[in-house]
């Protein structure tokens, strides 16, 4: 399965990279918004791991944006607001999937599994 990555945090991005990359193929990473929906568009992801607060356009806005233009690899948000609101909008924007950080080396892969299967994944807790 092939996965585009995005974080603007280099330690984030290498953290949820390399746990991708134990399962998958992280074919692309990236920085920002802007650059994570060129990677989408270049590379053809499988799925698309988001952090949900990047520079340019955040995750909510970059989703909205694959699920408008017919692109729509499934969507991981990944991010460290754990608030309902957040995952509510997150879902609403056309997330397949959340995924609180503090938890990303238990569930990002079950994440990017379920959602690549056409299921969802959102943490129950929220």
């Amino acid at each position: 399965m092939r996965v585009v990555v995005a974080d603007d945090n280099p330690k984030w991005l290498l953290m949820l990279a390399s746990i991708v990359e134990a399962k998958y193929e992280v074919v692309s990473t990236a920085i920002d918004g802007k650059s994570a929906l060129q990677s989408i568009s270049q590379a053809k992801p499988d799925v698309a791991v988001l952090d949900l607060e990047m520079p340019g356009l955040n995750g909510l806005q970059v989703t909205r944006e694959i699920m408008s233009n017919g692109q729509r690899p499934p969507v991981v948000i990944c991010s460290v607001d754990t608030t309902q609101e957040v995952v509510e909008a997150a879902r609403e924007a056309g997330a397949a999937g959340y995924v609180f950080k503090h938890c990303c080396t238990r569930d990002l892969v079950a994440a990017i599994e379920a959602v690549a299967g056409g299921r969802v994944f959102f943490p129950s807790t929220a």
